[in-house]
């Protein structure tokens, strides 16, 4: 009987062969896991509107301090910076010469009173004289023409003596208001002249004034909510403002001030809030964010600015549908609140949004989802 045998070395490969092949049988083809994506769930806030403006703040009273006499200035009775309650002395100009013009009119002001004593005392004599015919009614026109001159002398000599007495006062100049002041202008030995240059600035710091504008377009939809059936009262309105970032003044304040017209230059409306400024925080002249809080509360759609992604044809969102696909939604935006995005149209109530792992998806593919839990820096509107 003959046998057929192979060569070792060839049966040798043909085992690997057939082990090969049933190992790659036992191989099943294993799909990749579906990626795993945070999503928020549209839903409706109450919030309360506000509305964001760029302010400026103003003293409630700002003096410009001026001579109303002219002299040497003798004596500042401030520092530069100094609060000053209102009455306390600031200037003090050379008061000699005012002095002496008061020590005239008060010489002047007696000689012009004797004199009216004397015209009156013989008119009183002449009185009793008329009715023995020792004295005619000529004689009596002229005691009573003296005495009505003199009279008049007195009230002039008077107003003489008033006016330099007001001159001698104008030489002490005074704080007209309690506030801050600045820094003095003049010297002292400057000579001063009166209503000329300006000696300081006096600014009262509490209350203070924050001025800012409201757009023409603003106003128009505010008065068209309002003719809607809205209705607001100045005294209503709650003004903040912010000193930084990350600082918040700590009292609010009320509107005061609301202007008859339209700035055509700028198409703006001046408006003007005020708060009380106990410890100086707001100095005049600074910039403030200012917001202006409606006193009702509103329901709107908002959704997370890390959801909203952007491109030619304007913002949009991944959703999720209900086959856990991903779909592109062009989305409205109206006001931002913190980091989030009020939502006009584009996405309904219970819908899904990606807000974390967009870089790991693409249209159309299906995702597993994990719903968030919260909301980082919710916005301070928010109730």
């Amino acid at each position: 009987m003959n046998t057929f045998s192979l060569p070792r070395s060839l049966l040798i490969v043909s085992l690997l062969l057939l082990l090969s092949a049933c190992n790659d049988a036992a191989i099943t083809q294993v799909a990749a896991p579906a990626p795993h994506v945070v999503v928020e769930i549209i839903k409706e806030i109450d919030i309360v509107p506000e509305m964001a403006f760029i302010g400026r703040t103003e003293a409630t009273e700002d003096v410009s301090l001026r001579a109303q006499v002219e002299g040497v200035l003798l004596k500042r009775h401030f520092t530069g910076g100094d609060d000053v309650e209102a009455g306390d002395l600031l200037f003090e100009i050379d008061a000699t010469p005012y002095n002496t013009e008061v020590n005239q009119q008060k010489a002047s002001l007696k000689h012009a009173q004797s004199a009216y004593k004397i015209a009156k005392n013989r008119w009183q004599r002449g009185q009793k004289l008329i009715n023995t015919g020792a004295i005619s009614e000529l004689d009596i026109d002229e005691l009573t023409a003296s005495m009505n001159q003199t009279e008049s002398d007195v009230a002039i000599k008077q107003a003489y003596l008033d006016n330099a007495l007001l001159n001698l006062s104008y030489t002490k100049i005074m704080a007209p208001i309690s506030g801050r002041i600045s820094r003095s202008k003049v010297s002292t030995g400057d000579l001063i002249t009166a209503n000329n240059l300006e000696l300081a600035t006096l600014v009262q710091l509490d209350p203070i004034w924050v001025n800012f504008q409201i757009p023409e377009k603003t106003l128009t939809k505010a008065r068209k909510e309002f003719t809607d059936g809205l209705t607001v009262d100045t005294d209503d309105l709650t003004a903040t403002i912010n000193l930084s970032d990350t600082l918040d003044y700590p009292h609010t304040g009320k509107i005061d001030f609301i202007d008859n017209r339209i700035d055509q230059s700028t198409g703006t409306l001046a408006i003007r809030a005020i708060f009380i400024n106990p410890k100086a925080s707001l100095l005049p002249g600074q910039y403030t964010k200012l917001s202006l809080a409606m006193p009702h509360e509103e329901k709107i759609v908002v959704i997370s600015q890390s959801a909203v992604q952007e491109e030619q044809q304007g913002r949009f969102v991944l959703v999720v549908n209900e086959e856990n696909k991903i779909e592109k939604r062009m989305v409205k935006l109206g006001a931002r609140y913190d980091v989030r995005w009020e939502v006009i149209n584009g996405l309904k109530l219970g819908e899904k949004i990606v807000v974390e792992g967009l870089q790991k998806v693409r249209v159309g593919i299906v995702v597993e989802t994990t719903e968030q839990t919260e909301t980082p820096f919710a916005s301070k509107n928010e109730k």
